[in-house]
């Protein structure tokens, strides 16, 4: 192939060995070289682009030769620019400032040909242009001609006869400038040689005839005399014609730009032609920029409700999923609780929590559990996710001795302001849903429900929802609660060095059976709307402590700029009041209290007193309650929080959620069979050492399917780097369908960092194939693959179990 690459080779007769869990698998093929393009005729075709735009620019058309080049290499540049994995408007506009100005030198060279063909600063302008764009967009991307795969959105016959085009038509325009210079030279040469002839004769002419000319009015016999030619003026019809075969002297100096005061725009006109262009020019890359972003992203409305639908949430192992997925990434919630029946057994509850995990694993996933009602058929898992946890009461019940009830799962205390309703507080059993769909989330708890019958009943549930994804400019934005607030600034960020520590039982804490888990606070809190929103703006601000619009606090800043409880105003009082809810609930306040807060709104309609049925579904998550919600609602009632009086706390429970299972385990495994989850549960795969720019060709996650198995497509190109190089999944089976679209081998190979489990990979993959490899990974962890003939290059991905 080396000796003669333009001519078909085939080479027979190869093989490949793999071993795999015992068996030994030989594959034979045979290996085709397929020459590419001539390069000659490629080229040829830009040649005949500079001729065409050659032929335009000398017929006085250079304004649509350049319309025409702009044109094409702006669509080039979008091409491009759509390709990129992650953000295709930032790459449309970061990899375009050259050719931002050259694209507005082109269309005002244009514009200032249209107004007069033979002005030649416009000639040079576009000229410039031309070879400018030529140079910065057409030839770093000639070898997209002989290529048979090109970093490109809308396929490779476009980006080659863009690439042809603007090339082409670049160099042509700018060879146009000499050629037309020379041309025109040449022409007027002999242009004024005929003025000169005929010039001479109509002087002989003159002066054998009479010398006195017929002039018109007061005008004397000189007037008639420029640059040393006669001008004989005779009346006709009212108008005034040059005689004697010479022309008026504003006609020659019509032939001279430097005379003609018409044959260059003036100041004023140059300088807004200009804005003008650069303003066209960013006008039409924002519009691409628009286009751009809604073919990664917005898309029609029909592909972003499909993806909403399909979009599942991994499992945080060993965290159950659900505790830090913001409240704007599922729009709808139910959290709900059971209680066990009477006499209800161990037996039965380990039954009942090993069919809820098989369910919530279906269900999450999209997949129909079994004997399903078929309520959402049709619907995917739309983010859903289902925690479970333990009530105070359980223990004492099925089995299960008071004494091993953890101090944090004590009751709560009782808050002097509250008015709760004990059928709708507690519970043995405590279970939180949420997703983007409201029947998705109906239909999950219906299917708990059913699967708890004989063991369990339901006690209560409590619906609630919050803003819907996609009805708000900015997604990440903090949503409101039905008083207008923004609620939720000063959540822990997962990004936080101590949200782990706030938020979930340490690894190395009692009792072991809750390591991984989190103490969930539930509270249904009714607004008294009426009375709220009775009151002035300013007054609400003071209750809360921020302003409504901004949620900034008071002294001033931004929504997130740190509270100065110590500010004041210029009479001297405290610019955040004494009673202020952001002052009493503030963390430096309650000793370093802080606990995650997930609100849904809920409306239930009218009270028997003709008042809004509407509020808060609190809820709120801490690694221990006693550091973080009972002190901090203890001195909001000590206090007297202004907000309590338009506030009314009347349902309350107190939930273990345990973590995650691990394996073939299920919920509560730990507490219901000592000693055998742990040892049953899978450990973390051991740590692995990977570049720090791993993460280089994006993220993806692998889609469950309905067999079970997690599937996901990762690419590799000339680039070096796999596209996504970090891969997620849940514990379980993946297929990861490897593809080539380079020209350069590469394989995708377990680096042997991880002696405990079989190592696989694709050993060599061509340009342009496809394969697919199976991966049973069951261990949490990161696994690390490479290419083995571009690792030192840095071509690693990750596949991360979580």
């Amino acid at each position: 192939m080396k000796a003669a690459p333009g001519q078909r080779h085939e080479i027979s007769n190869w093989h490949i060995t793999l071993h795999r869990d015992g068996r030994t698998i030989t594959a034979d093929g045979k290996l085709t070289w397929q020459p590419g393009p001539s390069k000659a005729l490629r080229l040829a075709g830009i040649g005949l682009a500079a001729a065409l735009a050659l032929w335009l620019c000398l017929r006085s058309w250079t304004a649509w030769a350049a319309v025409a080049l702009v044109a094409a290499d702006v669509l080039h540049s979008a091409g491009v620019a759509a390709d990129v994995a992650d953000g295709p408007v930032a790459a449309f506009l970061k990899g375009n400032v050259v050719q931002f100005a050259a694209w507005a030198a082109a269309l005002w060279a244009a514009w200032l040909l249209a107004r007069r063909k033979d002005s030649i600063g416009a000639l040079w302008v576009a000229a410039g242009a031309g070879l400018l764009i030529a140079a910065a967009s057409g030839v770093p991307d000639l070898s997209v001609l002989w290529s048979s795969t090109a970093p490109f959105a809308w396929g490779m016959t476009v980006a080659q006869v863009l690439v042809t085009v603007v090339t082409g038509f670049g160099f042509g325009m700018a060879i146009a400038l000499p050629v037309r210079l020379r041309w025109t030279r040449d022409t007027g040469a002999r242009t004024d040689a005929e003025n000169t002839e005929t010039d001479s004769g109509a002087r002989a002419a003159a002066e054998t005839e009479e010398r006195e000319p017929v002039l018109i009015g007061s005008a004397s016999a000189a007037d008639a005399w420029t640059g040393g030619r006669l001008a004989a003026v005779e009346s006709r019809t009212g108008e005034q014609r040059a005689t004697g075969g010479s022309r008026p002297a504003e006609e020659h100096a019509a032939d001279d730009p430097a005379k003609s005061s018409a044959s260059m725009p003036s100041r004023r006109s140059f300088l807004a032609t200009g804005a003008t262009s650069v303003g066209g020019v960013a006008a039409g890359a924002a519009a691409s920029a628009l286009l751009l972003d809604d073919r990664k992203s917005s898309a029609p409305a029909g592909d972003l409700v499909a993806g909403l639908g399909t979009a599942t949430v991994a499992v945080p192992f060993p965290h159950q999923a659900g505790i830090s997925v913001p409240a704007r990434q599922q729009g709808h919630g139910t959290v709900a609780a059971f209680d066990l029946v009477d006499g209800a057994t161990r037996e039965q509850l380990k039954a009942l929590m090993k069919a809820w995990t098989a369910a919530i694993g279906d269900l999450i996933s999209g997949r129909a559990p079994s004997d399903d009602d078929e309520i959402a058929l049709g619907s995917g898992p739309c983010s859903l996710t289902i925690t479970v946890g333990f009530g105070p009461s359980l223990f004492g019940k099925a089995g299960l001795d008071p004494a091993a009830r953890p101090p944090q799962l004590a009751p709560l205390p009782a808050f002097g302001t509250e008015q709760l309703d004990p059928a709708r507080s507690d519970g043995d059993l405590g279970v939180v849903l949420a997703a983007d769909d409201a029947l998705v989330v109906f239909h999950a708890l219906r299917t708990l429900t059913r699967i708890a019958d004989g063991t369990a009943k339901p006690r209560w549930s409590m619906s609630g929802f919050t803003r819907a994804p996609g009805s708000s400019p900015d997604p990440s934005a903090t949503g409101r609660n039905l008083m207008g607030q923004l609620d939720g600034t000063n959540n822990p960020a997962a990004s936080q060095p101590d949200f782990e520590r706030k938020v979930f039982v340490a690894a190395g804490a009692d009792p072991a059976w809750m390591r991984g888990g989190s103490y969930l606070v539930f509270r249904r809190i009714r607004m008294l709307l009426d009375s709220w929103e009775a009151q002035s703006t300013a007054d609400q601000e003071k209750v809360i402590g921020r302003r409504k619009d901004t949620g900034a606090p008071l002294p001033g800043g931004t929504e997130h700029t740190p509270v100065n409880l110590a500010a004041q105003n210029p009479d001297g009082s405290l610019a955040i009041r004494g009673d202020a809810h952001i002052r009493l609930a503030a963390p430096a306040a309650n000793g370093g209290a802080a606990m995650l807060r997930r609100g849904l709104s809920y409306n239930d309609g009218l009270t028997a007193g003709g008042e809004p049925d509407a509020g808060l579904l609190f809820l709120a998550w801490q690694a221990d309650p006693d550091r973080g919600f009972i002190p901090v609602q203890k001195r909001l009632t000590v206090n007297m929080d202004a907000l309590n009086r338009f506030t009314k706390h009347e349902t309350s429970a107190l939930f273990a959620m345990v973590p995650a299972p691990s394996g073939s385990g299920y919920l509560g495994q730990a507490l219901l069979e000592p000693g055998t989850a742990s040892s049953n549960a899978a450990s973390p795969a051991p740590a692995a050492t990977l570049p720090s720019d791993v993460g280089s060709g994006g993220t993806g996650r692998a889609v469950l399917g309905a067999d079970g198995v997690q599937r996901i497509t990762v690419t590799a190109d000339d680039t070096l780097r796999y596209h996504p190089s970090v891969i997620e999944m849940s514990p379980g089976t993946v297929e990861i369908t490897f593809k080539n679209a380079g020209t350069l081998p590469h394989t995708l190979s377990e680096d042997g960092t991880l002696p405990d489990e079989p190592r696989a990979g694709v050993d060599n993959l061509a340009a342009g194939d496809q394969t697919t490899m199976s991966l049973k990974l069951t261990r949490p962890g990161d696994y690390p693959f490479q290419c083995g003939y571009h690792a030192a290059e840095g071509m690693y991905a990750v596949i991360r179990v979580r």
